[in-house]
């Protein structure tokens, strides 16, 4: 038996919290009802009726704490809890965090842990590895068939010999990382694991989740707004049974966002609907009563400036007075409200700070008030109504985040922009410390991490001086690693919301939008939306490159070559040593059947990079459409012996000895 776990400060402070809970009785009940009046089978097996509950409203109306109390109902009756939010940021990840969480109440997982456990060591072993193909960690993770055609069109200016090829191509292109994989691992085992990981995964959990009998199971899914896009056609797909086995009986699940399940999607599946409303005036009265706030001036008080909401109002009664003197009027937000009310000058400043990084640990707490008082102050703060946990640390609830930065900017700008700055520097040390090369960097998830919070930081110290910089360093960002540059474009535009400039929100909008427009085959949206970071007067000419770049590959896969090639053109002019849109200029050539400039632009790309295999290829592609065969010959060998399992260069090669009715070699 596992050894039971001591609770922790913070969770005598949430079952304190959860005691003072009100209002919800009509969902507690159905809840609860569905735990206790058990369905049975034929040999008498007790199995819940209902096994879905989407709780869903507005931010800040009590959805996370309605999953707490499922938790403590689920709990009372003997039942197992496990809980992930947005910060779990793929598949395997999430069935991890259940396991860890199940494994604590007393049930082994072990054939899921010890793959698991594989996958992680594997995983961490080829995206470090020097000689992984470019792109390589951004697909790790997923299933290749889910990556499909569009791979191709994911890289310009990083793999531009794979944009452009033909269709042929691009589906040898999304199996460039299966062979990376496959020439690497050896083990077909792992080959799996590591391709297809929710294939692999999926079923061992479970098979093992099944082995609990005797208990009902709640899986709970917090902020699901965030995650949908990433687990919706999974679970749906697990919920079908038609891929990963039988999902147990005794399974419930409980959703909670800010939307309503898709019912386009989940129709058949019948999910208990839970809309969750601000709290009746009644509700906020028993609430603040509970508190011991009793005076009717202060309730009237708290009830307009809290609008009713549940969190709010759990900050306003923390440490409400019935005096109606120190409440003072209702003109202020709910957050300066609380502010009012905290006396002590270190935790006040503290209560203002920490809102300013989007996420937060002792370290960063430490940042922001030196190392000796960051362990009592980060205490106190865990423990404040707006602050949650999440699998990655803590953070304030975005409900209350934004008014703390609001009254941070009224108070004092240079202050803010003073504090923005040293966490900048807090964050940019940290890369730095990694000592991680140009290249690898890209790859490293805590790189990634820091350098975004960095962006985030300056960007806020500094809008006007900062948004040149960030612009220029997101068109590196799109030359390294597509899904990079779409969480730079994010933080761009989460910036320019958060400090209200209306400039660096335009530019975060406008990459924000033409990336997804990209992603979803909205090519001449792209178009729209990259044109104008052509025309700005910060831009440089490495980053002029690599979006006319970009623009042109949107411009190919509408098939408008002519201004595709317009574009390529000015991108040498700018950068005339930059092979991989050289490559890509021939690429196009090639498409547009003009032969001899793509072998021009195939020979001089080779030439700044001899081990370009990709562009080799091509090059050889170009000469057998040519029907110069031989040479095309030299080429498939040259480019097989870089990389001998490049599968697409072998069809090719295959092929041309056909053609030469060299038909055993063929």
């Amino acid at each position: 038996m596992p050894q039971k776990k001591r609770p922790s400060r913070q969770d005598i402070i949430r079952a304190q919290q959860r005691s003072t809970f009100v209002g919800r009785e009509e969902q507690l009940e159905a809840f609860e009802q569905n735990l206790v009046h058990l369905n049975r089978t034929a040999d008498g097996f007790g199995y819940p009726k209902d096994f879905l509950f989407n709780v869903w409203g507005q931010g800040g109306v009590g959805k996370s704490t309605l999953l707490g109390r499922f938790e403590d109902i689920a709990k009372k009756h003997g039942g197992m809890t496990a809980r992930i939010d947005e910060a779990i940021a793929s598949i395997p990840e999430v069935m991890a965090a259940f396991v860890s969480q199940l494994s604590e109440q007393g049930q082994a997982f072990p054939k899921f842990s010890d793959r698991y456990k594989v996958y992680r060591q594997k995983r961490k072993e080829l995206e470090t590895d020097p000689e992984a193909p470019q792109g390589f960690s951004a697909f790790m993770g997923k299933t290749v068939a889910q990556v499909g055609f569009s791979l191709g069109r994911r890289m310009p200016g990083a793999d531009v010999a794979i944009d452009l090829m033909d269709e042929k191509a691009v589906v040898e292109a999304a199996g460039e990382w299966t062979a990376y994989v496959t020439r690497k691992l050896k083990n077909k085992d792992e080959i799996q694991l590591i391709n297809e990981p929710e294939a692999v995964l999926t079923p061992l959990f479970l098979e093992e989740l099944g082995e609990i009998f005797d208990r009902q199971v709640v899986l709970l899914f917090d902020t699901y707004e965030q995650t949908e896009e990433v687990l919706d056609s999974w679970l749906l797909d697990i919920v079908a049974g038609q891929r990963y086995g039988e999902l147990p009986v005794n399974c419930i699940w409980a959703i909670a966002g800010r939307d309503q399940l898709n019912p386009n999607s989940w129709t058949g599946y019948e999910p208990i609907q839970f809309p969750v409303e601000p709290f009746t005036t009644e509700e906020v009265t028993q609430f603040l009563q509970r508190k011991g706030v009793t005076n009717l001036q202060v309730i009237e008080t708290v009830l307009e400036v809290s609008g009713r909401l549940p969190l709010l109002l759990a900050i306003l009664a923390e440490n409400a007075s019935n005096d109606p003197n120190e409440v003072g009027e209702a003109s202020g937000t709910a957050v300066e409200c609380f502010l009012k009310w905290v006396d002590d000058p270190a935790k006040r400043a503290l209560a203002i700070e920490a809102a300013l990084p989007q996420s937060l640990n002792r370290d960063v707490v430490a940042c922001l008030v030196g190392d000796e008082k960051s362990e009592a102050l980060f205490g106190w703060l865990k423990g404040m109504p707006f602050v949650r946990e999440r699998s990655d640390g803590w953070a304030y609830h975005d409900v209350v985040r934004p008014q703390m930065l609001r009254y941070q900017q009224r108070e004092s700008a240079s202050r803010w922009a003073e504090r923005h700055r040293l966490l900048a520097d807090y964050y940019g040390d940290r890369a730095q410390q990694l000592e991680l090369s140009e290249k690898a960097c890209y790859s490293d998830s805590t790189w990634r991490d820091d350098a975004l919070s960095q962006l985030y930081h300056r960007l806020c110290s500094h809008p006007q001086k900062e948004l040149p910089i960030a612009l220029n360093q997101f068109s590196e960002a799109l030359k390294q690693k597509f899904s990079f540059a779409q969480r730079w474009a994010d933080v761009m535009l989460q910036a320019g919301k958060d400090t209200n400039e209306n400039a660096l929100k335009d530019w975060g909008n406008r990459l924000v939008e033409g990336l997804k427009a990209f992603d979803d085959g909205k090519y001449i949206e792209t178009i729209v939306a990259f044109t104008p970071l052509l025309k700005f007067d910060g831009i440089e000419p490495r980053a002029q490159s690599i979006v006319l770049a970009w623009r042109s590959n949107a411009y190919v896969l509408l098939s408008n070559y002519k201004e595709a090639l317009s574009g390529l053109n000015q991108a040498v002019e700018l950068e005339p040593e930059y092979g991989q849109v050289i490559a890509f200029r021939g690429e196009t050539y090639r498409l547009m059947k003009q032969y001899e400039e793509a072998l021009t632009d195939f020979n001089r790309a080779i030439e700044l990079d001899p081990e370009l295999d990709l562009v080799i290829a091509s090059r050889g592609e170009t000469y057998r459409l040519m029907k110069r065969y031989e040479e095309a010959l030299t080429d498939y060998n040259r480019a097989i012996e870089l990389d001998p399992e490049y599968k697409w260069a072998i069809a090719r090669r295959g092929f041309t000895y056909y053609l030469l009715e060299r038909y055993e070699e063929a």
